[in-house]
């Protein structure tokens, strides 16, 4: 027996992979300046400034993710502290073998793979 899946809808896939957050902010904040356009001029001042406010808090998004990234930036002490512990703690562990060697083998592996997904997930 096969599962039905929904299909997906053409808006939805673009909007999840070429829209970033500060673009939707903005576009709603549009959207409620359009409709405001017929009501009283708070309303439109109101959609302005979420306009604004929107707008700052993307890029100040942007900054943030575009520092944690940079070489030095969190992610890479981040990597650093985790190799550093895992070396550390390989050193200690009695009796080493095969497979412990393999286990913190795996795990230093997922800590450069997880750094290096997320250096492209915020600079992206």
């Amino acid at each position: 027996m096969t599962s039905m899946r929904e299909p997906i809808e053409p808006d939805d896939v673009y909007e999840s992979v070429e829209w970033t957050t500060g673009r939707r902010l903005r576009r709603a904040a549009d959207t409620v300046a359009r409709t405001a356009g017929t009501a009283s001029r708070t309303a439109i001042t109101a959609a302005q400034t979420a306009r604004h406010y929107a707008g700052n808090a993307a890029r100040v998004a942007r900054t943030g993710a575009t520092k944690a990234a940079a070489p030095g930036g969190a992610v890479d002490w981040t990597e650093e502290r985790l190799t550093r512990v895992l070396g550390d703690v390989s050193e200690r562990v009695p009796g080493r073998g095969e497979r412990t060697d393999r286990a913190f083998s795996t795990a230093q592996s997922t800590v450069t793979v997880g750094a290096r997904r997320a250096r492209r997930l915020l600079r992206g």
